[in-house]
Parts: structure tokens; sequence; C-alpha cells
């Protein structure tokens, strides 16, 4: 029996660190699991404009609201801009698969305190019903291999790249509908400035040209740091 429990939770965290998440060495990883939290410094040159909460659980947000509960991750953000603001002004929970695909995103993107954008996700479509007080649209979308759900306004849905492979990634912007083709690269680990030092990270590059993103990971794949040259844009991670 303790061989198997061995078994199981060596696969366990092996599916954490291919997922891009954080990994403690546990004997057992109860649901709903808190992987990562963290607040982001965003930055434009060298003026703080806004901040970024993040929090990263094992499984998905209970129906009773108790809690996360079953398999896959849910990453949850929320944007203050300026950054001393009290409520939100993006917001958003998307649910992965165990494979770091996305199953789901509730996206309040107006500041309200509420969702007002719904994604679902199937093998085949992306469907987004969006509420506003003229009342609620729906629109869909085919749905590419590889997925990423973004919006301009959140740095931290980055927490979970989707895999750890090189290659084509699709960005899908619910607000918008948008859909961006962008490759996703690994440059490896470097030397890399973070909170006034150098700190190992590894660097990876989602885009190109103008939408060019670099990512940057510690070793237990926590987001660390995200700069958009273009826009003089910076996300990094608060040692406090």
């Amino acid at each position: 029996m303790n061989q198997v429990r061995r078994r199981c939770t060596s696969q366990l965290l092996q599916l954490l660190a291919l997922a891009g998440l954080t990994v403690q060495p546990v004997a057992a990883a109860p649901q709903g699991r808190l992987l990562d939290r963290a607040v982001f410094v965003i930055s434009r040159g060298s003026a703080e404009i806004g901040r970024e909460e993040l929090s990263v659980h094992q499984g998905r947000p209970s129906e009773s609201g108790g809690g996360f509960v079953g398999t896959g991750y849910s990453v949850s953000t929320a944007a203050y801009y300026p950054a001393h603001r009290s409520y939100a002004t993006a917001a958003s929970v998307v649910q992965f698969d165990s494979d770091s695909q996305p199953s789901s995103a509730r996206m309040d993107l107006d500041g309200s305190g509420q969702p007002n954008v719904f994604v679902d996700f199937t093998a085949r479509r992306i469907t987004v019903r969006t509420r506003t007080s003229a009342g609620e649209s729906a629109s869909q979308f085919p749905r590419s291999p590889r997925l990423l759900v973004v919006d301009d306004s959140l740095f931290a849905v980055f927490a979970v790249l989707p895999g750890q492979a090189p290659g084509a990634v699709t960005l899908f912007y619910p607000r918008t509908g948008r859909r961006h083709q962008a490759l996703l690269e690994d440059l490896g680990t470097e030397a890399t400035l973070f909170d006034g030092g150098e700190r190992q990270l590894r660097h990876w590059t989602l885009g190109s040209g103008e939408l060019l993103r670099h990512l940057w990971y510690d070793s237990l794949g926590r987001l660390m740091k995200i700069e958009m040259p273009s826009a003089r844009l910076t996300a990094i991670r608060s040692p406090r």
C-alpha cells in the first residue's frame, strides 16, 4: 500500500511540474490545495501604474462556494489600476483541465465586481457569453489545439502555460473575440534582473513583433516576471 501511495504522489508531482505550477514535496495533495499566491507590481517605464493579485489552486471552484474540488487547476487574477485602487479594474477565474488546457473562464472586464464574460470550451468550439446593461449576447469561435486565455489588462493569466513544449499557441481574447497566433519559445535558464539583483530564471517568449511577451519562471515553475517591450510594460512578482 505504501508503494502505491508513493507512486501516486510521484505521478501527481510530475503532472504539476509539467503544468508549470508550484510543486511542494508533500505526502499527499488534498483537493483544493493552494499552489501559488502572489502580488505583481505593474510598471510602465519607471512609473508604477498598477498591481495584480494571483492565486492558483488545485481543482475547480465548488458549486457550493466552499473552496476547490476535483481535478485540474483554477487560476484567479485581479488587476488594480492604479495600484492603490480598492476594487479590481479587471478580474478572471480560468479553469484548466489536467493537461493545462482551459475548460472555462469567468471574467469581470468592466470593474463591476461581477462576472460579465463567460467562456466555455469544448473539443471544437469556444462559446463566449457577454452580459451588459443592454442584455446578453453569445458568440462561437473554432477552437485551436493549444489555447491560452488572455486580456490586455491582465498579466498573471500566464501563470499556467499550455504545456511545457515550444510551438504554436493561439491567444484568445474573450473581451473582443480576437484570436492571435503566437509562437512559444524556450530560451533556457539565465541570469535575470529581479528585485534589484540577478536571479536564475527560466526564460520563455510568446508572440512576435509588437505583441512579443517575455516570461520568466523560477525553478518551481512559478511566474516571476513579464515584460512587453513594445508597450514598455513590466509585471514583477513582489517579494513581500
